[in-house]
């Protein structure tokens, strides 16, 4: 099967390529996590966002492995599209925090939960279907 057709990219294509990506960049804030072993705010605030982005890129692996459960449509993709808006959004909102923007963190982690309630919430009704 063809990942990319007319323009558009597979639901399952997608969650796997945000996976591996989310999951280089967490394996990158490890070694920034390692840097800050003198402060344990410092290294906490890292240690958060490195975690963090390994949960939610093994998260988006894993949907990418059994997407083909939950068959084709736009539910489908608009569900996929959601889950990797919000698994960022949790990425980049612990990033903006360890990098102490604090104007930054509250509008990702804001826009990440508007994301997150309903996706999350339709995920289950969706796999139901």
């Amino acid at each position: 099967m063809r990942a990319c057709y007319a323009g558009r990219v597979d639901a399952e294509k997608a969650l796997l390529v945000a996976g591996v990506l989310l999951l280089g960049l967490s394996a990158l804030t490890g070694f920034v996590q390692h840097g800050h072993r003198e402060s344990a705010d410092v290294f906490a605030r890292w240690r958060v966002v490195h975690s963090g982005g390994t949960a939610g890129a093994v998260q988006l692996l894993a949907l990418s492995a059994v997407w083909s459960r939950f068959g084709p449509g736009l539910a489908a993709n608009l569900l996929a599209g959601g889950l990797i808006a919000a698994t960022l959004a949790f990425f980049l909102g612990p990033l903006a925090r360890a990098l102490d923007w604090p104007r930054a963190t509250r509008v990702v982690l804001l826009l990440g939960s508007l994301v997150a309630l309903p996706t999350y919430l339709a995920l289950p009704v969706v796999l139901l279907l």
